[in-house]
């Protein structure tokens, strides 16, 4: 059986660490957890109170015993580092500035791995260069290219005499 018997200098620690701004909720739950081992409830009372599993009371607890209050908090999550660099961003800025072509997020991705070998989904590429404060000239969206300037010309002059209230044939 597992029981934390604090001293009075820890119950303090434990009272001020719990009234850190800030603090992250699962931390706050596991100083909650020693709080109520110390007050004399059992596991299996504790985990009722907090609605988490015995196995992770049990958990923290010897975690605790072991380490102190430095292992409640959670530890960093550093994830892997990007190959996206600052030195590939500053070059693609280069390029972007240099060139006058209209770009996609796709066809950025596509010139990184050109240039690079740096495969990138278009969707990562897109929110890393808006966190980068890097503008890219997307393209609009336009159906200009489709049209029939003969067409257009024949409704153009129907909606004027439309307008001027005509008969409606031009």
């Amino acid at each position: 059986m597992y029981r934390i018997h604090l001293t009075e200098e820890q119950r303090r620690e434990l009272t001020r660490r719990a009234h850190t701004p800030g603090l992250a909720w699962r931390t706050r739950d596991r100083l909650e957890m020693v709080r109520l081992s110390d007050a004399g409830f059992s596991i299996p009372k504790i985990a009722q109170l907090l609605s988490v599993s015995q196995v992770r009371i049990r958990y923290w607890i010897k975690r605790f015993l072991a380490e102190g209050f430095d292992a409640l908090p959670d530890l960093p999550h550093l994830g892997q580092t990007s190959a996206l660099t600052q030195e590939i961003l500053d070059r693609l800025t280069a390029e972007l500035q240099r060139t006058q072509r209209t770009w996609t997020a796709q066809q950025i991705a596509d010139w990184m791995a050109e240039h690079h070998g740096l495969r990138l989904t278009s969707d990562y590429l897109a929110r890393r260069l808006k966190r980068a404060k890097l503008s890219y000239k997307r393209t609009a969206r336009s159906l200009k290219h489709k049209q029939d300037p003969e067409q257009v010309e024949r409704q153009r002059a129907l909606l004027a005499t439309l307008e001027k209230g005509g008969s409606g044939s031009p």
